[in-house]
């Protein structure tokens, strides 16, 4: 492995219980349309949900590594493209299966991102997802959520620059198919702390 040092929350909720109650059903019976239509709806549900957990902050530290030198490029947050009434695998830093509809990936580097990220994320509902990337946000000195261990799928994860702080929780050595970890950092005031056995746990 490397390692590299305005939807109503109920509503919302109850569509990813929906969800994850059919999976567990079609995992005993034959899958349908109507299982991978509801789950990729649920999945939508929970983007729109992660999006309103934060603000959108242009100036915070060390922004100044997601802009080009040149300012070719327009400054924007890839969560401003999420909208209901369009299909979410085209949205800006989500990737989708082609298949089957499941979000895969996401990529959220430099999107500005302001706020502490909490425990009980609905991003963790997102089960499919295999590369998660958060870097060069603000979640405002957070600890990382042990709940990211529910992403049993996740192979690539970076979390560098991302204003995490504290203690690496030991359920990211247990993610089972993880092959690469960045956890470096240009924050000058957020630490994270690796203890050896999750270190030894990891590679």
């Amino acid at each position: 492995m490397r390692i590299f040092t305005k939807l109503s929350a109920p509503l919302s909720l109850l569509f990813l219980f929906l969800c994850l109650k059919t999976a567990f059903s079609s995992s005993i019976h034959a899958s349908s349309f109507s299982t991978t239509h509801l789950c990729s709806h649920g999945e939508a549900l929970a983007l729109l949900q992660f999006k309103t957990s934060f603000s959108i902050n242009y100036t915070f530290p060390n922004s100044d590594y997601c802009v080009d030198l040149f300012y070719t490029k327009p400054i924007y947050s890839k969560i401003e493209s999420w909208k209901e009434g369009i299909d979410y695998c085209s949205w800006d830093g989500v990737s989708c299966d082609n298949v089957t509809g499941h979000v895969i990936a996401l990529n959220l580097r430099c999107s500005f991102l302001y706020g502490t990220f909490p425990s009980n994320s609905t991003l963790f509902f997102l089960r499919n997802l295999q590369s998660l990337n958060l870097a060069f946000n603000d979640f405002r000195l957070s600890k990382i959520p042990p709940e990211i261990s529910q992403l049993t799928r996740l192979k690539h994860l970076d979390i560098s620059s991302s204003g995490f702080s504290g203690q690496v929780p030991v359920e990211i050595a247990h993610l089972p198919k993880l092959v690469s970890l960045n956890l470096s950092n240009y924050f000058i005031s957020s630490d994270l702390i690796l203890e050896t056995t999750t270190l030894r746990n990891l590679v």
